[in-house]
């Protein structure tokens, strides 16, 4: 009988373009971080482990064959919402999109709001959630504190909001948007739609790991760097082993500051992934 495992330990391609080979053995249970020039295959790598662990039916073209190590644990795919051109004209962007799905009601049972209802069926585990939800709260506010957000919950309409907040208590917070609104009294409240895109990915990220509720998951990112700011970039692991230490990361990326911090013995490098 095969072996079933928690996390990915090996990924391999024959044929990936129809003239290359890829072998990774021994994939890092909790961090791998995929570099390479731009064209070397990261994306595709990541999209394959997404399509083979989801049962998506592998195009011949682009792979002759795919296989991974048997897991249990669910694999989740947060892409770097690099949209065409014509979609960027649409009224939410695919990003808002994502970031309102894992945020709002969405009929899957997959959501912070489906979350929180858990502490009126489940009883017995309110206090487990409350106890989780205000530690996200406060890692959360940690995060915004610089432009004087602090996330809550509104109770007219129970959605998640950002409130703004007077830091230094000599001035009313202020906040702008792209379409250059300033608004002029703290307490005013933020809607998700107004969030920066950086804020706007970063709370994607955190809240799709905040509800993996600690358990053995696979999170796929692709540079996940895209409009964070270089603070945000240099502490993005820690957050994420933060909230889920047992999460497996695979993430592809450009910037230095995200494996900056201690985590230079975990890049894999996809060239040398190729057999020679």
């Amino acid at each position: 009988m095969e072996t079933i495992n928690k996390y990915i330990n090996l990924f391999r391609i024959s044929k990936l373009w129809g003239r290359t080979n890829i072998n990774w053995n021994n994939v890092n249970e909790d961090v791998n971080i995929l570099v390479g020039i731009n064209g070397c295959g990261k994306t595709t790598l990541l999209n394959l482990i997404s399509d083979f662990y989801s049962g998506q039916k592998i195009p011949k073209s682009l792979a002759a064959d795919v296989c991974g190590n048997k897991i249990d644990s669910k694999v989740t795919y947060i892409r770097s919402f690099d949209v065409p051109a014509n979609a960027k004209k649409k009224t939410e962007s695919m990003l808002l999109q994502e970031l309102k799905h894992i945020i709002n009601q969405n009929g899957e049972g997959t959501s912070f709001f489906d979350y929180r209802m858990k502490m009126l069926n489940y009883p017995n585990e309110a206090e487990t959630i409350r106890q989780r939800i205000e530690k996200f709260f406060m890692l959360v506010n940690r995060m915004f504190a610089e432009t004087g957000k602090e996330i809550r919950i509104d109770p007219k309409n129970n959605k998640l909001v950002f409130s703004l907040y007077n830091s230094d208590n000599d001035r009313l917070a202020t906040y702008g948007n792209k379409g250059g609104t300033q608004l002029s009294e703290a307490g005013t409240d933020i809607q998700l739609e107004q969030l920066s895109s950086g804020e706007k990915q970063l709370m994607l990220i955190l809240t799709t790991v905040f509800l993996q509720e600690e358990k053995p998951s696979v999170l796929l990112m692709d540079e996940p760097e895209i409009s964070l700011h270089i603070s945000w970039q240099d502490c993005l692991i820690e957050l994420i082993r933060n909230l889920n230490p047992n999460c497996q990361l695979i993430i592809t990326t450009h910037a230095p500051n995200i494996f900056a911090n201690g985590w230079e013995d975990k890049i894999v490098f996809v060239k040398d992934l190729e057999e020679k």
